[in-house]
């Protein structure tokens, strides 16, 4: 059985490769930016057959669907210029999926915050410059194209990764002060719950789904390993590092500017809605286990600033 994982390098896919790569029956094709990618070349050392490819180059998409695969899983990080190419990337990926006779489709989406009610709500007021306003909207979008496709599909929808704590890549652009200063700065409050995973657990659910493509076809589902709070997982990640990880304090003024902030105004509004009622283990699936985040900080360490 071929299946062609793209962002293959992404925490995301990392999971499903992990999940096959030495299982005979799979023959894994992952679509790269970078062949010469650390994370490029473990794959290739794993007996995973590299294509490089960009989501943005429609003739290469079209050349490799064209090898013809049985089995499909993406992700796609939304357009943050305020476009649509992220759309319009999937769009392409899926077409060139129908064209050439794909069995399955899976998605990597995310999870809602909150129930529908509170979401809807607070999703209104985030101001429509934001990237996060769209960024749902976009994830949206996606799934409907998935939904439309015809082919059988599976939409997996993770909460808050565990990676943007402690990644290179992920950290920086969320919280830029703690790998230097240790400072945990997020708007979210120090008490307000959220849901959090390991991303690579979506390549779980994944992987399950191409074993078992009847029992998860058509299906769509969020996850969550852990609820915790802001102040809970700064005792987490002293815990790991051993670091005197510290809370911000943020200042009057500051603290209401962050509610109009294009990334900040999202913290706000998960604080605002809490966790989705319908996140944790998934029932249909009591089998998948999901790695809890002392675990994952604990194994993934090495090399990072924890360490």
């Amino acid at each position: 059985m071929k299946v062609l994982v793209l962002a293959a390098t992404g925490c995301m896919a990392s999971g499903l490769i992990k999940a096959l790569k030495d299982d005979p029956e799979y023959q894994l094709f992952a679509f790269t930016r970078d062949p010469e990618s650390d994370a490029a070349k473990s794959l290739k050392e794993a007996g995973v057959t590299i294509i490089k490819g960009d989501y943005g180059d429609k003739e290469v998409i079209e050349m490799t669907f064209s090898q013809g695969f049985d089995a499909v899983f993406f992700t796609i990080y939304p357009d943050r210029t305020g476009g649509t190419t992220d759309i319009e990337q999937a769009k392409n990926v899926v077409d060139a999926a129908v064209r050439h006779g794909v069995k399955q489709l899976l998605y990597g989406s995310s999870a809602r915050i909150g129930t529908q009610e509170n979401f809807d709500r607070v999703h209104a007021k985030l101001p429509k410059d934001s990237f996060w306003h769209n960024y749902w909207q976009h994830k949206w979008a996606i799934e409907d194209v998935v939904r439309c496709s015809g082919l059988a599909y599976t939409i997996i929808k993770p909460p808050i990764f565990v990676q943007n704590l402690v990644r290179d890549g992920y950290v920086e652009r969320i919280y830029p002060d703690l790998p230097t200063k240790h400072i945990l700065k997020d708007a979210m409050g120090p008490d307000s719950p959220a849901w959090w995973a390991d991303g690579s657990d979506v390549g779980k659910f994944a992987a399950a789904a191409i074993r078992q493509p009847e029992r998860f076809k058509n299906k769509e589902f969020p996850f969550g390993a852990e609820i915790l709070t802001v102040r809970q997982i700064v005792e987490k990640l002293r815990k790991a590092s051993g670091k005197d990880i510290k809370l911000y304090e943020w200042p009057a003024d500051e603290w209401e500017a962050s509610k109009t902030d294009p990334f900040l105004s999202t913290r706000h509004a998960i604080a605002e809605t809490g966790p989705d009622p319908d996140g944790g283990k998934p029932k249909e699936f009591p089998e998948i286990e999901l790695t809890s985040i002392d675990e994952w900080l604990e194994n993934n360490k090495a090399g990072t600033w924890l360490a």
